[in-house]
């Protein structure tokens, strides 16, 4: 069991590698969020395509997303489609990589908003198990 926890060790260092640089993307020329006093973190608003996998049963397919708000703690994202608070998800922070690693988020909160969803997630990288699920999920578009 210690070698397996030691395994684990590399992909949780990638995971919040690959927060953090998104977070320094999201933070350059965003608008930074007004409720810093109620808030752990300042939230960065900016728009790009994100890639969502369920987690929650195995054998979804990606869905596109678009980022709403993100930070170093987790993401908001608008989405067609409703996600289960508590459920997990599986999200490609960079779609356009094919290297990027995927990270876990817990869903804390789904708000219906006109043409669809506002999705806020809470990132998850310290549980091997989601990391691990996370990991194992592929993107379809860009494999042969």
């Amino acid at each position: 069991m210690a070698a397996e926890a030691a395994a684990i060790v590399p992909i949780v260092s990638a995971m919040r590698r690959e927060i953090a640089k998104f977070v320094a993307v999201t933070r350059r020329g965003a608008a930074c969020d007004a409720y810093l006093g109620r808030r752990r973190t300042r939230r960065h608003h900016r728009s790009w395509p994100l890639l969502v996998t369920t987690l929650q049963p195995r054998g979804q397919c990606d869905v596109s997303v678009a980022l709403h708000n993100a930070s170093e703690l987790g993401l908001a994202f608008h989405s067609a489609q409703p996600y289960s608070v508590g459920s997990y998800v599986a999200v490609k922070l960079f779609w356009h990589d094919p290297h990027a690693h995927r990270v876990p988020a817990v869903v804390r909160h789904c708000t219906a908003e006109a043409g669809g969803y506002l999705v806020g997630c809470q990132f998850d990288v310290e549980d091997e198990m989601w990391c691990r699920r996370a990991c194992d999920v592929r993107s379809r578009w860009y494999e042969g």
